[in-house]
This record gives structure tokens, sequence and C-alpha cells, in this order.
């Protein structure tokens, strides 16, 4: 894996914390520009994440401190059918 991106619970469990580099930032804000794009007026949309333990490789396997979270699903809502 050539970045770094990890979403970790934070140490209240309350919180998320997001650890990445500059390469694992940009997978993260491309992802999001791209549900912004291919979402349609009145839908949603949504991507996976995960890291390769649970058979992808958007996200890291280290964890940079906090419990590891392996899958994230990031949603887009446009419209009307937003809640």
């Amino acid at each position: 894996m050539d970045h770094m991106l990890t979403f970790e619970r934070g140490d209240d469990d309350q919180s998320l914390v997001v650890h990445g580099d500059e390469q694992g930032l940009t997978l993260l804000r491309d992802t999001i520009d791209r549900l912004l794009r291919r979402t349609r007026p009145g839908h949603f949309d949504h991507q996976h994440m995960k890291t390769p333990d649970w058979g992808g490789n958007e996200l890291s396997n280290e964890r940079q401190g906090g419990e590891l979270i392996h899958h994230v699903e990031i949603y887009c809502w446009k419209g009307d059918k937003a809640p």
C-alpha cells in the first residue's frame, strides 16, 4: 500500500479519529468528490472503504493509536430524499 489512511475510535469511544498521509487524505478527498459528482439530485449514493484485512485497499491496516475501524461507508444524500 502506498498510502496511509485510518479511521479509529478515540479514547472516549465516542469520537472518530482520522489519520492520513498526503496520499491517503487525497484518496479520501477524491472519494468524497466522486460521490458528489455522481449522486443525482433526489437520490443517494455511497462508497465503501476497507482495510486489506476486510478485502479492500483504501484503508491502512496499521493503527496509529486507537482501535482500528476496518470498514467505513460514506453516504452522499442530495435533494428531497435527504433525511
